[in-house]
């Protein structure tokens, strides 16, 4: 049975400090001294801009973030789950080891197109497998043929199966791997109750039984659409 932390923090002890408002004024600031997007991924984020779904890509602060932290704990095997057109695969590849191996699964051949074309011009390129397919699929079959044997794992897919990502990602990941979950604030609905459609409610199991997994130690980060990283301790 799972452990019954607090669900958050006591109103009695409220913190004295908290995480500054992002402005946009801020948030200029934010780009202007810390994000150095490569030309590669210029020219990606122009090319996505041109799409009414633009708004799926992570943000240049996103992407420059899980290259640090591929950078940081030098996976040897990665996987990612949800592609869109590319711009985190291009962030996370650009950091990786010369040996490591990535696999990149969408379920949409359009994205994938316009990531392989990126994703392509890569020195590593010949590392990197994008799989069009469905990703639960792909998942239940490498967690029975290759189980534990994953050190990174970005999820950033459909919400309707993501409480599923999460159950195979434990089957996957080495112990001490990570796993990185996208859009864990969902644009903030998951705070308003008044929000109950299926999404906003997935997002919110996720992020309560990550809460309560002994299994990982959790961190929610408001960066980008909320980003958590779990990491496996098994």
């Amino acid at each position: 049975m799972l452990p019954n932390f607090p669900k958050q923090v006591p109103v009695d002890n409220p913190p004295v400090n908290r995480t500054v408002q992002v402005t946009d004024q801020v948030y200029r600031y934010l780009l202007n001294v810390s994000v150095r997007e490569s030309e590669l991924l210029q020219a990606l984020r122009r090319e996505t801009a041109q799409y009414h779904m633009a708004r799926m890509a992570v943000s240049p602060e996103v992407g420059q973030f899980l290259g640090l932290l591929v950078s940081l704990i030098k996976p040897q095997r990665l996987l990612e789950v949800g592609v869109f057109t590319g711009y985190s695969t291009v962030s996370i590849a650009q950091k990786m080891g010369a040996n490591a191996t990535l696999l990149a699964i969408d379920k949409k051949s359009m994205w994938l197109e316009i990531a392989r074309k990126y994703l392509e011009q890569l020195p590593n390129h010949q590392n990197i497998e994008t799989r069009c397919a469905n990703a639960v699929d792909v998942l239940v079959e490498l967690a029975d043929t290759t189980p534990s044997s994953f050190d990174f794992i970005f999820v950033d897919a459909d919400k309707q199966n993501l409480l599923r990502y999460y159950e195979l990602a434990t089957q996957l990941l080495r112990p001490g791997g990570l796993l990185v979950v996208d859009n864990t604030l969902w644009w903030g609905n998951v705070a308003d109750e008044g929000f109950q459609d299926r999404d906003t409610r997935q997002v919110r199991e996720l992020n309560q039984r990550l809460h309560c997994d002994p299994r990982f130690d959790i961190s929610l980060l408001p960066i980008g659409d909320g980003l958590t990283l779990a990491h496996f301790i098994g």
